[in-house]
């Protein structure tokens, strides 16, 4: 059997320092992160997004070879949910920060509120929150009125169909991997080949090329249309905000022509007097923040958590 490129590309063949962990816990068979620990501090706990993999940041339960939630139906709790097990289990005791990309910032947007509200979930010591290139999915949902935004968008719905599966199978799940990678990438060409480095467009596209992978994609967008606006809908109503402070980036070539002002938006989704830090980011980049604009992502993530005393 040929061996694949997610097997053979990882964050710890291009990273060195980067130890692979494999975590069992109780609410997912196999967590499988990438981490560097200088024995103290808290940690910054990073999630990736759709259509992507540990060559992001890490993998997300469903998505890559990290192993789906035991509880049905996924949705962005359960996803959540093992992670902060894992990273409880890596490191016992420890302050946290939850950051994330497209999807995995909507799970980190859900764990963080239910840190704060709801006393079933698994509590950490939260100091900080992450979030790049979304609004919150309820946001997301209502600018679809917009047909230019339903026609950018499209996969949402799709996705989230009962025909995902065998649509993007009938289709390829790695051609479709490879033409969302192409289509919602920026026009920055430094910033393209920033994003193609190490073959990570392979390794993307041969996790896609795999039914699990496809499955426990479509059944985090089908959350995210059946579950989660609902719950954000409560949330508002209730005044369940995130309570920690946060740090919003977006692409103004892609989310910021939907949305407008993607920061003013986010204000009504965090408690008046916590700190926003708002990051707006130019130069032609597209919705791939952590690669296509690295070094403004990394460079805006430390002068953030310098801001909190971390």
């Amino acid at each position: 059997m040929a061996v694949t490129a997610y097997e053979t590309v990882t964050l710890s063949s291009v990273h060195g320092f980067l130890k692979r962990k494999e975590t069992a816990v109780k609410s997912c068979p196999k967590v499988v992160s990438y981490t560097h620990d200088t024995g103290r501090g808290p940690v910054l706990m990073l999630v990736h997004g759709y259509p992507q993999s540990s060559f992001q940041w890490r993998h997300l339960p469903g998505y890559g070879i990290s192993s789906p939630p035991v509880e049905e139906p996924i949705q962005c709790a359960t996803m959540g949910e093992p992670l902060i097990h894992a990273c409880m289990e890596l490191f016992p005791g420890r302050d946290m920060i939850f950051g994330g990309h497209d999807r995995g910032a909507r799970v980190c947007h859900r764990i963080t509120l239910e840190n704060a509200h709801w006393p079933d979930a698994p509590k950490v010591k939260l100091l900080g929150c992450v979030l790049l290139d979304i609004v919150p999915n309820l946001e997301q949902w209502k600018v679809f009125a917009n047909p230019k935004a339903a026609v950018a968008y499209f996969h949402w719905p799709m996705l989230a169909s009962p025909l995902a599966v065998p649509l993007m199978e009938a289709f390829g799940g790695d051609k479709m991997t490879h033409a969302g990678l192409d289509r919602i990438s920026g026009g920055n060409e430094e910033a393209r080949a920033r994003f193609q480095s190490d073959r990570s467009w392979d390794v993307y596209k041969s996790l896609y090329a795999r039914r699990e992978t496809i499955q426990g994609s479509a059944a985090d967008y089908n959350a995210g249309a059946m579950i989660e606006p609902d719950l954000q809908v409560e949330d508002q109503k209730a005044g369940r905000r995130i309570e920690v402070p946060t740090l919003v980036a977006w692409s103004t070539r892609g989310l910021g022509s939907m949305h407008g002002d993607v920061g003013k938006i986010w204000e009504d989704w965090v408690k008046d007097g916590q700190p926003l830090m708002k990051v707006p980011c130019g130069d032609d980049v597209g919705h791939y923040l952590p690669e296509e604009a690295s070094d403004l992502i990394a460079r805006k993530i430390v002068e953030f958590l310098d801001s909190i005393g971390v």
